[in-house]
């Protein structure tokens, strides 16, 4: 498989600078990635809480709010602030790119794909992290194609589109995409088409996902 810094396209943009994020409002632009290192004492914290952490946490909650009801939330264990500061950190970049103070939140500990069909989301934008395990993959879109009568080897989306499964890109954990959505106004045929990635037997996997409200 791929992966994002094997294959640089038109539909999307990633570099190591948080700046990269802004590339999203671009109509030519599907995905924005920005990768970054990984924090062990978080990457720590999450492998030691996930048992604790049950069917994680959802909710929308106001940037004011965030921090109180993370630290009610989440499991005691060392590096748990740190955690809390990481996630206000990236819901602050996403207020402040959407101009809303409100974020849709969920943390989830996985032993499983959640969404293991590629597809698109029915909303505007989505702030995606992995804490642990593998992270999102998607399609680029100028590697999809519509439906022919001859396609042996290739593979289907969830609508119909076709594609090859050696251009599946992938995040790394820690790795901070966005992904638009159908909902993003004048730019629909850009939705980012993508899925959780395969969760192997005993594997660990604590996904972060924001949506500005």
């Amino acid at each position: 498989m791929e992966t994002a810094q094997q294959h640089n396209t038109s539909s999307w943009q990633h570099g190591d600078s948080p700046m990269v994020l802004s590339e999203i409002f671009s109509p030519s632009t599907s995905v924005a990635v920005w990768h970054r290192p990984e924090m062990t004492r978080v990457s720590r914290y999450f492998e030691q809480a996930f048992q604790a952490l049950g069917l994680g946490i959802r909710g929308v909650y106001s940037m004011e709010s965030l921090k109180e009801t993370l630290h009610e939330a989440l499991p005691d264990e060392d590096g748990k602030q740190d955690a809390i500061e990481d996630i206000h950190l990236l819901s602050d970049m996403l207020t402040c790119l959407f101009n809303c103070n409100t974020v849709g939140l969920r943390l989830a500990p996985l032993s499983s794909a959640m969404c293991p069909s590629f597809h698109v989301d029915n909303i505007q934008i989505r702030l995606v992290h992995t804490y642990l395990g593998a992270g999102t993959e998607w399609l680029p879109k100028e590697v999809l194609f519509e439906d022919t009568s001859s396609h042996n080897g290739l593979n289907k989306t969830k609508s119909g589109l076709l594609y090859n499964k050696q251009h599946i890109q992938q995040m790394r954990a820690y790795d901070v995409g966005l992904l638009k959505g159908k909902a993003w106004q004048d730019h629909e045929e850009m939705a980012a088409v993508h899925r959780s990635c395969q969760v192997q037997p005993g594997e660990k996997r604590v996904l972060l996902t924001l949506d500005p409200m």
